[in-house]
C-alpha cells in the first residue's frame, strides 16, 4: 500500500507543480494570458525541459536538486490557486487526472524502456555534462527531451519508480486541450470542423493510445501533433479580432514535437500557413522575431543538437552529412551508415527477432520492400489500424448525420492537408512503420475531411451537444474499461497487485550501463585500466568525462 500512496501523491505533486511553472511562463513570457490550462500544463513541461537540459550541464538530478524544483513550481501554484484562471479550470483538470490514474498503473514498460529509456534518465540522476555515452547503447544516440524530463521525478521515499510517469503528463493536457476546444465551439450556433477535428482526437488518442506502456517518445510527440494541427487551423480560420500573440503556441508545440523526437524536425512546414496568412493579413513577421518564446525555442533546439552532438559527435544521429568523426568520442561514419541501413530494414518489415532479409541494401532501395512490406506488417499491423480508423470514422460520421445541410464559411486547410499528405508520403517511403511517425499522419488524413464535411450538416442544438457528450462519455468509459481489463491481465500473468506493489517491474538490464560506467570511472580514478573491459576508455576534462572506443 506504502508504494500506491507514494505513486498517487507524487503524481498530484508533479501535476501542480508544472502548472505553476506554466503559470510562470504565462506571466513572463507569453502575453496573451493563455486562460486554457492545458495549454498551461504544456508551458510548464516546455520551460522544464529547458530547466533539466540546462542544468544536466551543472549537475546530476539528484533528490535533492529536484525537490527544490518540483516544490518552487507547487507554491507558485498555490499562490495563484485563487486567480481565475485556475477557478474556472481546476474541475476539468481534477475529472481529466482522475480518470488518467489508471493509466500510471502498469508492471510491464515499453520495450525499448529497460533499453535505453530507463538507463539514459538513470544516468542524467547520476552524472552531469557526461561525453561520447553513445558508444554504450546505440538507443543513447538518438535522445529524446522526455528523458530529460522524467529525470526530474527522481524524488524521495521513490527511488527510481516515477520515471515512467512522463507520458502521463502530456497526455493529459493534451485532454483537457482537446476538451476546450470543444467546449468553445460549442457555443456557437453552428458545428465547426474545429468542434469535430478536437473530438475525433480526442476519441483516437484515448482509444487507440490508452496503454502507457505503448508510449514511448513516439505517440507523445504524435499527440503534440494533433494538437499542433488542430491550432494551426483554428488560427488561421479565425476572422475575430484574435490576439497576433496566440500564433506563439505553434513555435512552443513544434519545438516540444522535434525535441521528444528528432526525425520530427520536417514539421516545421507547419509553419508556412502561419507565414501566408501573415503576408495575406498584412501582418509583420517581425512578431515571432521580438517574442522571448521564439529565443527560448531556439535555445531548446540548440540544446537538443548540443546533446545529441556530445552523445555521438552527429547533430542528428544518423544522418551522416551532419556527423563528425574527427571527435574522439564520435561514432564511425561506417557505424552511422549501418544503423541508417538498419533503420529502414526495420521500418520496412525486412528484419525482426527471428528475420533478417538477405542484401538489405539492396531491399531498402526505391520500392523493392513494397510486397514483403505488405506481407509481412500491412497485414495485419496497419490493415487493423485502418479497419479501426475507418470504423471510428464512420460511427462519428452516423452520429451527426442529417438530411439538411447549411452553407459554410470557407475554410482554409488545402496547404495544411498538403502539408500533412507530403510528410506522410515521406514517412511510408523512408519509415514506414506506424510507431515512427505513421498513426497521426493517417489518422489526420481521415478527420480533416471528415471533420469539414460534418461541420456542413445542420443541427439541432440541444440534441447535437447531447451527441458529443454522449461521444465522449463513451470515450471515457472505452478507455477505463480497457485498462482495467489490461490491469486484470497483468494481475493473472504477472501477479501485479497495484495495492501490494503499485511500482513497475524492475529490470536488470535498467543498471547494466550504469554499472559499466561506473567500473570504468573506477578505473579512471584509481588509474588501473587494466581492469577495465568493454573496450570503452574515459577521461577528464573540465569536471565532464568523455567515453571512447578504445582504438584496436
Amino acid at each position: 500500500m506504502v508504494s500506491f500512496f507514494i505513486l498517487l501523491t507524487y503524481y498530484w505533486i508533479i501535476i501542480f507543480s508544472i502548472i505553476g511553472y506554466g503559470i510562470l511562463f504565462n506571466k513572463f513570457f507569453y502575453k496573451s494570458l493563455e486562460k486554457d490550462i492545458g495549454f498551461i500544463g504544456i508551458y510548464g513541461i516546455f520551460i522544464l525541459i529547458l530547466i533539466s537540459y540546462i542544468s544536466s550541464f551543472i549537475f546530476p538530478h539528484t533528490e535533492l536538486f529536484n525537490s527544490i524544483l518540483i516544490l518552487i513550481g507547487l507554491i507558485n501554484f498555490f499562490i495563484n490557486k485563487n486567480k481565475e484562471i485556475i477557478q474556472s479550470n481546476i474541475k476539468n483538470l481534477l475529472i481529466v487526472f482522475i480518470i488518467l490514474i489508471v493509466f500510471i498503473f502498469a508492471n510491464k514498460q515499453h520495450d525499448d524502456f529497460p533499453y535505453y529509456h530507463f538507463p539514459y534518465i538513470h544516468l542524467l540522476t547520476e552524472y552531469s555534462n557526461m561525453v561520447g555515452i553513445g558508444n554504450f547503447n546505440h538507443g543513447f544516440r538518438t535522445h529524446s527531451s522526455i528523458f530529460y524530463l522524467s529525470s526530474l521525478f527522481n524524488l524521495p521515499f521513490s527511488n527510481f519508480f516515477l520515471l515512467h510517469l512522463s507520458p502521463v503528463f502530456f497526455m493529459g493536457f493534451a485532454n483537457i486541450i482537446f476538451y476546450n476546444k470543444i467546449l468553445l465551439n460549442l457555443k456557437h450556433k453552428e458545428p465547426s470542423n474545429i468542434l469535430y477535428l478536437s473530438l475525433l482526437s480526442l476519441i483516437f488518442v484515448n482509444v487507440f493510445f490508452y496503454r502507457l506502456a505503448e508510449h514511448g517518445t513516439d505517440r507523445t510527440a504524435m499527440i503534440l501533433i494533433l494538437i499542433a494541427v488542430i491550432e494551426l487551423l483554428h488560427l488561421i480560420n479565425n476572422n475575430t479580432n484574435q490576439n497576433k500573440n496566440e500564433f506563439l503556441k505553434l513555435p512552443i508545440l513544434i519545438t516540444l514535437i522535434i525535441s521528444l523526437k528528432t526525425f520530427y524536425a520536417l514539421y516545421i512546414l507547419l509553419s508556412i500557413p502561419v507565414i501566408i496568412f501573415f503576408i495575406k493579413k498584412k501582418i509583420s513577421l517581425i512578431l515571432f522575431f521580438k517574442s522571448t518564446i521564439t529565443y527560448l525555442c531556439i535555445s531548446v533546439l540548440f540544446l537538443l543538437l548540443t546533446v545529441n552532438f556530445f552523445n555521438s559527435g552527429c547533430l542528428l544521429y544518423p544522418v551522416k552529412i551532419l556527423c563528425f568523426e574527427s571527435f574522439s568520442w564520435a561514432i564511425p561514419l561506417g557505424e552511422v551508415d549501418l544503423m541508417n541501413l538498419w533503420y529502414q530494414q526495420w521500418a520496412k518489415a525486412g528484419a525482426n527477432p527471428n528475420f533478417r532479409v538477405e542484401n538489405p541494401e539492396v531491399y531498402i532501395q526505391g520500392f523493392n520492400w513494397l510486397n514483403n512490406w505488405f506481407n509481412e506488417y500491412f497485414f495485419n499491423k496497419v490493415s487493423d489500424f485502418l479497419a479501426g480508423l475507418v470504423f471510428l470514422s464512420l460511427f462519428v460520421f452516423l452520429v451527426f448525420f442529417s438530411k439538411e445541410s447549411i452553407k459554410i464559411k470557407k475554410t482554409q486547410y488545402l496547404l495544411t492537408y498538403i502539408i500533412i499528405v507530403f510528410l506522410t508520403l515521406q514517412w511510408f517511403y523512408l519509415l514506414p512503420a506506424l510507431r515512427y511517425g505513421g498513426y497521426h499522419l493517417i489518422a489526420l488524413i481521415f478527420f480533416i475531411p471528415l471533420s469539414i464535411y460534418l461541420s456542413k450538416y445542420s443541427v439541432n442544438t440541444k440534441l447535437y451537444k447531447k451527441k458529443v457528450y454522449f461521444l465522449i462519455l463513451l470515450t471515457i468509459f472505452i478507455f477505463l474499461s480497457r485498462n482495467v481489463s489490461r490491469l486484470n491481465q497483468e494481475y493473472h500473468v504477472y501477479n501485479y497487485n497495484i495495492f501490494n506493489n503499485a511500482y513497475y517491474r524492475s529490470v536488470e538490464q535498467n543498471f547494466s550501463i550504469f554499472k559499466n560506467i561506473e567500473n570504468i570511472n573506477k578505473c579512471h580514478i584509481e588509474k588501473i585500466l587494466t581492469a577495465c573491459s568493454g573496450g570503452i576508455n574515459v577521461k577528464s576534462l573540465n569536471n565532464s568525462y568523455i567515453y571512447y572506443r578504445a582504438k584496436k
